[in-house]
């Protein structure tokens, strides 16, 4: 059985991250365990910004993408993490022994982690395979 850490903020119920958990889990049966940084969607200049209201937001996520996961059969679970993402990956990686992890983002004009270089810094930290999906579009519903 294969671990696959994802981690996802904006993008975390997006078709095309989806359609690569499902390819995964057609090639070898996983666990996963979504990570979803506390951040607030649409953080903007000038925009109130609570702690307490970006875990709300993060957890209303989580949710709802561990709802779409598990209704297609996947063992998954999940939680929200630290607002940066790389300290989010590290904790999740503390709970969750992963042999793969699974980034997605906004396309590189969108995405705030691409400027950050968080996929690039997440393959030369840890030791197994970083899957970056771009995601295009927005969330399915749920």
């Amino acid at each position: 059985m294969s671990k696959v850490l994802v981690v996802a903020n904006e993008t975390v119920g997006a078709d095309e991250l989806l359609k690569e958990l499902r390819r995964l889990e057609d090639e070898k049966t996983s666990e996963y365990y979504v990570m979803v940084p506390a951040r607030p969607l649409h953080e903007r200049h000038g925009t109130v910004w609570s702690q307490e209201g970006a875990i709300e937001a993060a957890e209303e996520r989580l949710e709802a993408t561990l709802e779409v996961l598990r209704t297609e059969g996947l063992h998954a679970d999940g939680r929200v993490g630290d607002m940066r993402p790389m300290h989010a990956i590290g904790d999740a990686l503390m709970d969750f022994d992963a042999d793969m992890i699974v980034i997605s983002t906004h396309p590189e004009k969108r995405s705030r982690w691409l400027r950050l270089g968080l996929v690039e810094q997440a393959k030369k930290r840890y030791d197994v395979p970083v899957i970056h999906v771009v995601s295009t579009g927005s969330p399915v519903a749920h």
